[in-house]
């Protein structure tokens, strides 16, 4: 058992990080549904403060921890590896590479004939439209990807971590980004609307295909080429939708 979960141990910096994160997302989703449902700033402010935080929340926060500014370079709380940014070592062959690659191709081949056949089988019918993906561009869905991605693998790396233990970390990942989706207005409204309740479905699809790619691989890219797949496969059953 580590040591920071005896009742008499500080508790070490990097918990502090992950549970600041959680609180930062779960205080940030509700306090944005907020001030959108009550039009209390102008939608042109909003959009841009909507944006710089996203950028700041998903990728500043895992770029401190490993090591940014104010610290040196790679001398943070975690390595880059620990996130699964693999390539930056020795320790990445290519037969490694191409292992993760084969494992990333046939649990997303996996993944996408779920989602196809879950999409058919709710709008067959009198269901017709009961799992809806709303029209967004696909820059967008790129980018969010990429957002997700690091944000869920800083919780596995950085949990891993503190448990000394890949599994571990990989389910209290999973846990926490699992909460983090359910404490969301927006997750919510989506999951009960039916022009976007497959991207709430959907959502909740890459998050444990995450989980499972990164236990398999440890690679970050792995999961993200997977994860942009799901995502755009969602698209295109939107567009068909039209």
């Amino acid at each position: 058992m580590p040591a920071w979960l005896t009742l008499d141990a500080p508790a070490p910096p990097l918990l502090l990080w992950v549970l600041g994160s959680v609180l930062v997302y779960v205080l940030g989703a509700n306090v944005l549904w907020l001030a959108r449902e009550t039009r209390r700033l102008p939608a042109s402010v909003g959009s841009v403060l909507y944006q710089a935080g996203r950028f700041l929340y998903y990728l500043g926060v895992p770029y401190l921890v490993m090591g940014g500014w104010p610290l040196e370079p790679h001398r943070g709380l975690l390595a880059p590896v620990t996130l699964g940014l693999a390539g930056l070592d020795a320790t990445w062959t290519v037969s490694r590479w191409l292992e993760a690659a084969g494992t990333g191709v046939g649990v997303g081949l996996l993944a996408l004939g779920f989602v196809a056949l879950a999409w058919l089988n709710a709008n067959r019918g009198q269901t017709a439209g009961r799992l809806g993906f709303s029209a967004v561009p696909i820059w967008r869905l790129l980018i969010d990807g990429l957002y997700l991605q690091v944000h869920w693998a800083f919780y596995r790396g950085a949990l891993a971590v503190l448990f000394d233990d890949l599994y571990v970390g990989v389910f209290w990942g999973l846990v926490l980004a699992c909460l983090e989706l359910l404490s969301s207005p927006f997750w919510r409204r989506c999951w009960r609307t039916r022009a976007c309740a497959g991207d709430a479905w959907l959502l909740g699809v890459q998050v444990l295909v995450s989980a499972l790619l990164f236990l398999l691989t440890h690679n970050l890219w792995v999961c993200l080429v997977v994860h942009w797949a799901l995502s755009l496969t969602g698209w295109g059953l939107g567009r068909s939708q039209r």
